[in-house]
């Protein structure tokens, strides 16, 4: 399996920040591979290291090897990383969305960010098609911040609990999907079978849930994607 490189890269700068937000379609040469893997017989679990609203399992470290050998260069120079000598997969697995909407935590509910810190990039690999839907992108209204930086956080998360208090959240539970009371939708991707977006990890974003498509858990009728997290320095 390899990357195919040569395929038209976007690139979008979303928001009034203007984030660099990469979009690769066939992404790789042979996803009915991983789609195989990811249906062979070892578990699935849900993970109590994160509010990810589903079940995950780790790949074979190859394919972070390959992510990050491949992928390097385009995210250095988009991100204009100059100094960065190197990229490290701090995760990389599969990820079925399979959480009802009455069991969601107030968190789950939210746009979130992944880390504060800059020069680390989330990943997401679609293996599923359109109907499972996409990746949406948000801006925090009373702040404006689209990206939860270190110094950001402070203010936004003692703001955010208020006003997660406030909207009583858990009363009415719903994967976000669109604008807010409390958050403005700035851009949209769809989901599409080995497409490839890449984006900051402290960048507010939420993936478009469709309980509606019945939250399978088999890998070929459920909304299976590839979450990878990697580190560049």
């Amino acid at each position: 399996m390899k990357i195919n490189l040569h395929n038209n890269i976007e690139v979008l700068f979303i928001g009034q920040e203007r984030t660099p937000l990469i979009i690769m379609d066939n992404f790789v040469t042979e996803p009915e591979m991983l789609i195989s893997l990811a249906c062979d017989d070892a578990p699935y679990h849900i993970q109590s290291t994160d509010y990810y609203p589903g079940i995950r399992k780790p790949l074979p470290p190859s394919y972070g090897e390959l992510i990050c050998s491949q992928l390097f260069t385009l995210l250095r120079s988009t991100y204009q990383l100059k100094e960065a000598v190197t990229a490290t997969t701090l995760l990389s697995a599969f990820s079925i969305s399979t959480t009802p909407p009455n069991q969601l935590r107030p968190i789950q509910m939210l746009p979130h960010f992944d880390t504060t810190k800059s020069n680390q990039f989330a990943l997401v690999h679609y293996l599923c098609d359109v109907d499972q839907g996409g990746t949406s992108f948000y801006r925090h209204k009373q702040t404006g911040f689209e990206r939860i930086t270190q110094t950001r956080f402070p203010q936004y998360a003692t703001l955010l609990k208020q006003q997660a208090t406030a909207e009583q959240l858990h009363l009415t539970p719903a994967y976000i999907a669109n604008d807010s009371a409390l958050f403005e939708r700035i851009h949209c991707v769809e989901a599409r079978k080995n497409r490839v977006i890449i984006y900051p990890s402290n960048l507010l974003h939420s993936g478009n849930i469709q309980p509606k498509q019945g939250l399978s858990s088999d890998p070929r009728k459920g909304r299976l994607t590839i979450s990878s997290f990697i580190y560049i320095s």
